[in-house]
């Protein structure tokens, strides 16, 4: 009698030893869980934050460039959209189009490109010490945010563009240009150009060799949007 008593104490232990184990278990599976989704709720919220911040630099990037593009300079970027060849400019817009089945007498897309280096120049030269995008640092979280901590485990971000201009074409006059219109006699003409901004938001890559591509490990990480806008330039010098 004594042994079946010891016999059944010894499987009511075992089978209390599983309970406590599986419980364990599920508490710790539902804490891994738990943490599991609260660091995807922080990563998205991360990757929303980038992707509008992504958004806001291409419109930048378009604003900056028809600013420059139509303070007195419109004839001289609308000679190097037209004058592409000569300086062997490769848009990304244009990579799908043949220009021999447009049009078997031309050999080259008008294309011209503006990176954010570029116009960043332009705005020093006129306003000393201002900068398209204002860097992250310790004392103030610059134009992406937040401020870097001491410790080095925000990672600085930095923003970059680049803008496509394609398509010149003489478009139809608005209102109050010379009587005449777009009449070749005419000394001033209406242009119509097809601005494509690209922007990317990314880790900051110290040792850029290009205006636009980082290392590998940095692009990885970096969103990118674009958006286009046809911009019409008034009275162009022909």
């Amino acid at each position: 009698m004594s042994r079946k008593r010891f016999l059944r104490r010894k499987h009511q232990s075992g089978a209390a030893v599983f309970v406590v184990v599986l419980a364990i278990t599920l508490l710790t599976a539902v804490g891994v869980f738990a943490l599991r989704s609260a660091s995807l709720v922080d990563q998205a919220a991360g990757y929303d934050r980038q992707a509008s911040q992504t958004l806001y630099v291409s419109e930048l990037a378009g604003r900056a460039v028809a600013a420059e593009v139509g303070d007195g300079a419109a004839r001289t970027y609308i000679d190097k959209v037209a004058n592409s060849s000569a300086v062997t400019e490769e848009c990304f817009v244009n990579r799908k189009l043949d220009p021999n089945s447009l049009d078997p007498n031309i050999t080259f897309l008008p294309c011209y490109k503006l990176f954010l280096n570029e116009i960043g120049q332009r705005v020093d030269a006129k306003f000393p010490g201002n900068k398209l995008l204002e860097p992250q640092s310790a004392a103030a979280g610059g134009s992406l945010g937040p401020q870097l901590d001491a410790t080095g485990t925000i990672q600085p971000m930095e923003g970059v563009f680049v803008v496509e201009m394609t398509d010149p074409a003489e478009s139809t006059p608005t209102p109050g240009s010379a009587v005449g219109g777009n009449n070749p006699a005419n000394t001033f003409r209406d242009v119509q150009l097809t601005f494509t901004a690209f922007a990317q938001v990314r880790p900051f890559d110290a040792t850029p060799d290009d205006p636009w591509c980082a290392s590998n490990s940095l692009s990885t990480s970096a969103s990118v949007t674009s958006l286009r806008a046809h911009v019409t330039l008034r009275n162009v010098p022909r």
